[in-house]
């Protein structure tokens, strides 16, 4: 053999090795798994999901900002017009527990998570910059229902009280299901959550009121399996079930399903469809402060990093598979064009983006920024992106102004949103404001461009540009502390308006009156064991 053809070899080996190492190490990583079945014992369980390494650099899109407060695609409607549509309509509030925005395709995600949501965006309002009062179910829900701050009507967070009496709402206080139903509405409200309950004071209200849970919470082995008894469906059974038994002339539903939140209950083909991917706009930073952020103490999470979040898409999906089916029950009905929708979330949830689990001690936008989709009655409503900040407590007065009820001196802290939508002004909140519970307690106060987080004593604060830096992945109050004050100013102003001023995270000095008396129940332990395991309680 000549010395030229060994050369040849040689080198046709090498490259071929490179080849190969280039494969193993950059080529296949990424690839999905696909398992081919085969008999047992001859090839095996398939792998394990592949273990992703985050990026520590935020994803480089920016957050979209419109010029305009709202953009429309229709014509800009007059208050009138939208009230007129109004009349005679029902109002349906859809609520998918723990549904972050940015998950959400309508807002941007890649990820095909939720195409009923995004078809319905295409006929609706979709609010770019709302925001919950605070990460956990029951206060965030009170503050829908009363359009008051959570330091106004008294919830607090209960998660990791071992007490067996929690409190509930004042009953002097105006809720949405009472000024509707005084303005003819019958209503319902069915949750597939034991923390929006009756049981727990949320939808004392109504004049019917169902929790429909699945039959266990938890299979055995914890949380990382599918439910083999969804809640979903049955919630939309029992939805449907009340519409066939409704009687008068209108009504005011609310329904609040379970996913995406733990414990997860998508059906495995759901799960098998992300599994072993690399998730869109993937990393991890961190938190503003080492030693703030906590992990939920209430239980593990399925899976830790990109798999976690492949776990929670197929969980969304399952929900917006629910949101289309209650759809098709509202045609079914006949009341799908006489209703107003609206579909948001409570909260949204943190899988480790800034090294929290859960969501009620996260003050970063993946616990706090959610989604809401109004769709208007008929195929004449608005449809367009409103760009200006608004919050969960807004949506009570503005149902209430839409159909012309009553809550004039009712206590009522949220702005009727028809301003903003017929061109009236160009914002309705100069800030919002949420708060979060935990060992390290977090006021957040944000206007357009910029966010700033007030830890309970005053001493820690963060503060991020949203323009520069959407991901909060850089604390800028050390290099530009000026451009804090503001919105100190702000919250200051804010603090002082609720009836339980929340001074202490700006004075470690300041000592808050005592706790209001509220009326407090006893739950069973039947209900204790349940939101354990919803991770709520130890």
């Amino acid at each position: 053999m000549s010395k030229r053809l060994v050369l040849f070899l040689s080198l046709l080996l090498l490259v071929g090795t490179v080849e190969l190492a280039w494969y193993l190490i950059a080529v296949r990583p990424n690839l999905p798994f696909v398992h081919h079945g085969g008999r047992a014992g001859k090839e095996g369980p398939p792998p394990e999901p592949i273990p992703y390494r985050a990026s520590a650099t935020p994803p480089r899109a920016a957050r979209p900002t419109s010029l305009q407060p709202v953009s429309y695609k229709s014509a800009m409607p007059a208050a009138d017009g939208l009230r007129k549509m109004m009349q005679g309509a029902n109002v349906v509030i859809v609520v998918l527990d723990a549904a972050r925005v940015d998950h959400v395709g309508c807002y941007g995600y890649p990820r095909d998570a939720t195409p009923n949501l995004d078809r319905l965006a295409q006929q609706s309002l979709v609010f770019e910059q709302h925001f919950c009062q605070y990460p956990q179910t029951t206060v965030s829900t009170a503050s829908l229902f009363t359009g008051q701050y959570p330091d106004t009507h008294g919830l607090v967070d209960w998660t990791t009280s071992q007490e067996a009496h929690f409190q509930t709402i004042d009953p002097s206080t105006l809720t949405l299901e009472q000024a509707l139903k005084g303005a003819g509405f019958e209503t319902f409200f069915l949750s597939s959550n034991r923390c929006a309950s009756p049981e727990l004071g949320i939808g004392d209200d109504f004049q019917y009121a169902e929790l429909v849970e699945r039959p266990r919470m938890m299979r055995e082995g914890g949380r990382r399996g599918p439910s083999a008894n969804p809640s979903a469906p049955l919630l939309v059974t029992a939805v449907a079930d009340r519409l066939a038994r409704r009687r008068g002339p209108r009504f005011f539903a609310y329904v609040h399903f379970l996913p995406p939140h733990v414990p997860y209950e998508a059906p495995e083909e759901l799960i098998a469809r992300y599994r072993a991917q690399q998730p869109p706009n993937y990393w991890q930073g961190e938190p503003a402060f080492t030693r703030v952020w906590e992990r939920w103490a209430g239980g593990e999470p399925p899976a830790h990093g990109a798999e976690w979040v492949n776990i929670y898409d197929a969980n969304l999906r399952w929900a917006d598979k629910a949101l289309g089916d209650l759809e098709a029950e509202l045609k079914k009905a006949g009341v799908w064009d006489n209703t107003l929708l609206i579909v948001t979330a409570d909260h949204g949830e943190a899988l480790e983006d800034h090294k929290y689990t859960w969501h009620a001690t996260c003050p970063y936008d993946e616990a706090i920024h959610i989604p809401l989709v109004i769709r208007f009655p008929g195929n004449q409503g608005p449809v367009g992106r409103v760009d200006a900040l608004t919050q969960t407590v807004d949506l009570m007065p503005t149902i209430l102004d839409l159909c012309q009820a009553s809550y004039a001196s009712a206590g009522v802290q949220g702005k009727s949103l028809l301003p903003l939508l017929t061109g009236e002004k160009e914002r309705i909140n100069e800030h919002v404001f949420s708060k979060t519970s935990g060992n390290w307690p977090c006021s957040v106060v944000r206007d357009q461009h910029t966010a700033l987080f007030l830890y309970l004593g005053g001493k820690m604060r963060a503060l991020y540009d949203l323009d520069k830096d959407p991901w909060q992945s850089r604390n800028i109050i050390a290099e530009q502390p000026a451009r804090a004050l503001p919105l100190v100013r702000a919250f200051e102003s804010f603090a002082r308006a609720q009836k339980s001023p929340p001074l202490n995270f700006l004075d470690a000095s300041y000592r808050p009156p005592p706790k209001r008396e509220l009326p407090s129940r006893k739950v069973s332990e039947e209900t204790r064991r349940q939101l354990r395991a919803l991770g709520y309680t130890k």
